[in-house]
């Protein structure tokens, strides 16, 4: 038998400890989504167009986003958007089927920022472009539906 010195074995053992500590969190991060709880709830989503600060003109581009540019719901999830729109043009939320959705919002003024609720049920699983009609393609994001 080898005689391994002190520094040979706690490289070894860090080396080890590093495997396993690896294996132990991919398990746990491919196991977390199928022990999360799955009965459908109703997700709250607060959603803004936001202006970035270039000028549009010069760019050539819209100077609009989303936020957030990604929602992720459950698959029989309710969702809830919140559609706030405090800028000074008009923005819409629109979304193809088979969520189907097109809502336009006006310009915001200095006593009125206008608001509206969006619900649908997230019944089929993907990936779904939501964007607004006026601000293409800057002003897009992604709703997922895990399930």
């Amino acid at each position: 038998m080898a005689n391994w010195s002190v520094r040979k074995i706690l490289i070894v053992a860090t080396i080890l400890s590093i495997i396993l500590g690896g294996v132990a969190g991919l398990g746990a991060g491919t196991l977390a989504p199928q022990l999360a709880s799955t009965s459908p709830q109703t997700r709250e989503i607060f959603l803004f167009p936001v202006e970035l600060p270039f000028n549009d003109t010069v760019a050539g581009i819209p100077h609009y986003v989303f936020n957030p540019g990604m929602i992720v719901v459950n698959k029989g999830d309710t969702v809830l958007i919140h559609f706030y729109q405090p800028t000074d043009e008009g923005h819409s939320f629109t979304i193809v089927a088979p969520y189907s959705k097109d809502v336009t919002l006006p310009v915001a003024t200095a006593t009125n920022i206008p608001k509206t609720d969006i619900t649908f049920v997230a019944g089929t699983a993907g990936f779904f472009v939501y964007h607004c009609k006026f601000h293409p393609p800057t002003m897009t994001g992604t709703l997922q539906v895990v399930g």
